[in-house]
């Protein structure tokens, strides 16, 4: 994650920029517009997974979504001639700021050519919208925040994301450095294999063992019968184990029935395990299958 001061450079709903337009976008088709563009930019690398557009719109905030219960947002797209060339996505997130206690936005949805002036327009157009919000700092890329997407890929472009990782070309890297941004934090993902849970030690095994007996933990796979209720659960438990974490913002109750209504056509029961002590959930774990690679086919 990067970010930086929001002071904007210039004043942004006409901004022209190395024969570029920056526009706040408003209409249907300026919408569409925007929702196309990384097809056309993204949509060059055969490793990129394109984003389900029904969702895509919600989470941009042009359609219903609970997260903009208690958040506002904004794009903008830069225009070069008549063709889109970028767009981003200028979000303030009640939620995070009355959690942290502090005025901080975010932007995010970034898709750009490799052009550090067109980029440049962007940034301070998102800027300039957040500071005439009371924000005094921004982070992204966030799309819309840390319980979605999240991050930029800095390292790692010779693989696929898998499903809900984030993908962009090397270049973004560039272009957020280069426009006053500084990282921030690091985000790992690790890959593993089934075949390596038979190199799993004795003595992680007895750990293990030891815990299960001495405070009566008992697991057992997520229940077809109530699955929406498991879901439910594990979205609680996700809430209170990661609120110490750096950047965490819990989700409202809307978001959980959001997320509890998709995840239970996507979670596959038997990956999903419910840690259990005296017949109350204590911990979850799921795994979900790589839809990224159906949803790349088609």
């Amino acid at each position: 994650m990067i970010g930086r001061g929001p002071g904007a450079r210039a004043t942004v709903h006409s901004l022209f920029m190395s024969t570029s337009t920056v526009i706040a976008v408003t209409t249907r088709r300026e919408q569409r517009l925007a929702l196309e563009l990384p097809w056309q930019i993204e949509g060059r690398d055969p490793l990129w997974a394109p984003p389900l557009r029904g969702v895509q719109k919600q989470l941009m905030g042009f359609a219903s979504h609970p997260f903009y219960n208690r958040a506002k947002s904004q794009c903008f797209l830069a225009i070069r001639g008549k063709k889109p060339v970028g767009r981003i996505v200028a979000i303030v997130n009640d939620v995070h700021n009355e959690f942290h206690r502090e005025q901080r936005g975010f932007v995010g949805f970034f898709s750009c050519i490799d052009d550090q002036d067109v980029a440049q327009s962007l940034f301070d157009a998102a800027a300039q919208w957040l500071r005439g919000r009371g924000m005094t700092a921004m982070r992204g890329p966030a799309n819309p925040s840390i319980n979605y997407e999240w991050g930029l890929l800095v390292k790692g472009f010779e693989t696929p994301p898998y499903f809900m990782m984030t993908h962009n070309p090397p270049y973004y890297e560039r272009l957020w450095l280069g426009a006053g941004f500084a990282q921030v934090q690091d985000l790992f993902a690790f890959w593993g294999h089934r075949d390596m849970l038979a190199t799993v030690s004795d003595k992680h095994r007895f750990v293990d063992e030891s815990i299960r007996e001495r405070f009566g933990i008992s697991l057992r796979p997520m229940s077809r019968k109530t699955f929406r209720h498991d879901v439910e659960m594990f979205l609680e438990i996700y809430n209170d184990a990661l609120a110490g974490t750096w950047g965490f913002v819990p989700l409202t109750r809307g978001e959980i029935n959001q997320l509890a209504g998709e995840l239970k056509h996507l979670i596959v029961p038997e990956l999903a395990i419910v840690a259990e002590q005296e017949g109350r959930a204590i911990g979850v774990c799921f795994g979900l299958l790589d839809y990224n690679v159906p949803i790349r086919q088609c």
